[in-house]
């Protein structure tokens, strides 16, 4: 007997509006390099460079038109996720572009573009793709996503795009493919059947090839699974460690042999915003699955299932950031630090159950006091306060290089220094927006691509030196 699976969990279109949308598949499988469209524009946007900026382009010059704005292409590109970033391949960053529409949350005429990570140059450009997401990192050279989630189809369509030519190829997969992911040579799925009357079955990830997504091995789900939006990849591989994260239930399994080595989902132990740290453990807020407010506390779950450690305080909101100077340190979980290892209890503090974000970065994990810009670093052994400051705005700390951690607020980078908490760089990359507008901080954020420090925000993708 098939057990019915509930897929869309109440209460999270707007979540799920981010990671899947309705998917409109070329038929024609010989790829087509679209020409881009016509300008509205009178010249090509300018954007105040300092010296440290090696190169920016706005979306209105990548794309051609007035207001277009850049977004992440993991999430798919038919709905206005909200968010931009990219995919980054080296010698090529990989993003998408086109034209929010506030009127209705779609994202239309959108693009998927390459950047040449060099000087920013358009390497390529396809106007004829439309995924519902794609893989965080290269599949044997290629970005894999999937389409047709949303649709009617009892099959689904694995999307290939070569990121350093643009060139598309696709593949009619006999299953609905839920999600995708990649460890760089060899695909992962999650596959549910699909009947007139919805999804039925049991729900299975599987681990092979574009030609044969169960080629290596098919492991089913315990318990029912509920796939809904979650922030960052659904799927995502660090060596023999896998992480699935579908809404409110997340799964940890083994990449070689298949095994799901832990569960946490409806309707036993739902949770929320499922986070990576060192080495191999995932935190996540433990909720109660009737009721998405009903937070019971924080755990730290090891790849083998084992609970390393548990607060009673949720976490709100995930870590920004967690790059320890060495893995001795601590990590925090809730409002307490932990040895990463044994969870044995090493501190706590109060500042930790009540901020707008908490980041690890060296040897400091720096808070951000809750409805306040004020910022205290505490000591990541001890949990003594090492500074405090209390700047005129302050942002997420998405990238930590060369002992500087790295925010953007207002079209400025800035980075910290963690042993005074001064501001040692501070880059304009775009002029800083209306205070009116809907989106005041353009959604920005900084990350690390080897040599570089790439800035992303819905209006500019530019690069600088470390």
């Amino acid at each position: 007997m098939s057990a019915r699976w509930p897929v869309w969990l109440a209460g999270t279109a707007a979540m799920v509006a981010v990671v899947a949308a309705v998917i409109v598949v070329q038929d024609d499988p010989t790829p087509v390099v679209a020409t881009a469209p016509a300008s509205t524009t009178t010249g090509t946007p300018t954007v105040p460079r300092a010296p440290e900026v090696q190169w920016s382009r706005s979306a209105e010059d990548v794309y051609g038109r007035e207001f277009a704005q850049f977004r992440d292409p993991g999430v798919g590109n038919q709905f206005d996720s909200s968010a931009a970033t990219f995919i980054d391949a080296g010698d090529v960053y990989i993003t998408s572009v086109g034209l929010p529409d506030p009127s209705n949350s779609n994202f239309d005429a959108p693009a998927m573009v390459g950047l040449d990570a060099t000087d920013g140059s358009t390497v390529w450009r396809r106007d004829d793709i439309r995924v519902d997401s794609c893989a965080d990192r290269l599949f044997l050279g290629d970005v894999v996503c999937v389409s047709g989630v949303e649709s009617q189809e009892s099959e689904s369509t694995i999307v290939l795009v070569n990121a350093m030519t643009g060139e598309v190829d696709s593949v009619r997969a006999p299953q609905r493919v839920l999600a995708v992911g990649t460890d760089g040579s060899s695909v992962y799925t999650v596959n549910s059947t699909v009947t007139p009357q919805g999804y039925e079955g049991t729900p299975q990830l599987r681990k092979g090839s574009v030609d044969d997504l169960g080629r290596e091995w098919v492991s089913e789900f315990p318990g029912v699974a509920l796939y809904a939006g979650s922030q960052g990849p659904a799927i995502t591989l660090d060596g023999a460690y896998g992480l699935g994260r579908f809404g409110s239930t997340a799964i940890g399994f083994d990449s070689a042999t298949g095994a799901i080595t832990w569960n946490r989902g409806y309707p036993d132990s739902c949770v929320q915003q499922p986070y990576r740290v060192k080495p191999a453990l995932v935190i996540m807020t433990e909720m109660v699955c009737s009721q998405s407010e009903a937070f019971t506390g924080t755990a730290a779950v090891a790849s083998d299932g084992r609970v390393v450690a548990r607060s009673s305080t949720p976490i709100y909101p995930y870590p920004e950031i967690d790059a320890p100077a060495d893995l001795s340190l601590p990590m925090i979980v809730g409002d307490t630090a932990f040895d990463r290892s044994t969870g044995a209890f090493a501190w706590s503090s109060p500042l930790l159950a009540s901020s707008n974000g908490v980041a690890v970065v060296g040897d400091v994990v720096i808070v951000r006091g809750s409805g306040t810009a004020l910022v205290t670093a505490l000591d990541l052994k001890t949990g003594a306060i090492r500074w405090e400051n209390d700047p005129d705005d302050y942002y997420p700390i998405t990238a930590y290089a060369d002992g500087l951690a790295y925010s953007t607020v207002g079209g400025v980078v800035e980075s910290i220094a963690l042993d005074d908490g001064s501001t040692r760089r501070r880059i304009e990359i775009e002029p800083t927006p209306d205070p009116h507008a809907s989106n005041r901080y353009l959604g920005s954020r900084v990350t690390e691509s080897g040599d570089r420090l790439v800035y992303s925000s819905t209006a500019t993708l530019a690069v600088m030196d470390r």
